[in-house]
């Protein structure tokens, strides 16, 4: 640690889910909604909205949430991407949330790596 590099914790939300699946309560998307507006209105918190390539803009859930937190977009990064297969490698969402969950907010990239 570096008293002048600024300490980040990476936490990954899950997405917008609209429909529930098998167990899922029925108001799962008021859940995630509440769980994701809870951590992203933090004024120290960078949003970093993704959406994919191949869908309008203009339906991204991610940007629609953002910017009904961040309206003038100071805090958000917007990622536009490509990739049309999940993520396979370390670092998967559901690992990172577990880690958060557990109070492990600091870990760097080896200790995160080995963890998976």
């Amino acid at each position: 640690m570096s008293a002048s590099v600024l300490n980040l914790t990476m936490i990954d939300l899950p997405g917008m889910t609209k429909v529930p699946v098998g167990d899922q309560p029925a108001d799962i998307e008021i859940q995630i909604r509440n769980m994701l507006l809870e951590f992203i209105r933090n004024e120290n918190c960078l949003i970093l909205a993704i959406s994919p390539a191949n869908s309008d803009l203009a339906n991204s859930d991610a940007l629609k949430i953002a910017k009904e937190v961040d309206p003038q977009g100071i805090l958000m990064l917007i990622i536009i991407h490509t990739h049309t297969q999940p993520f396979k490698g370390p670092f998967s969402g559901t690992t990172r949330m577990s880690w958060y969950q557990k109070g492990k907010t600091n870990l760097d990239l080896t200790e995160a790596r080995d963890g998976e």
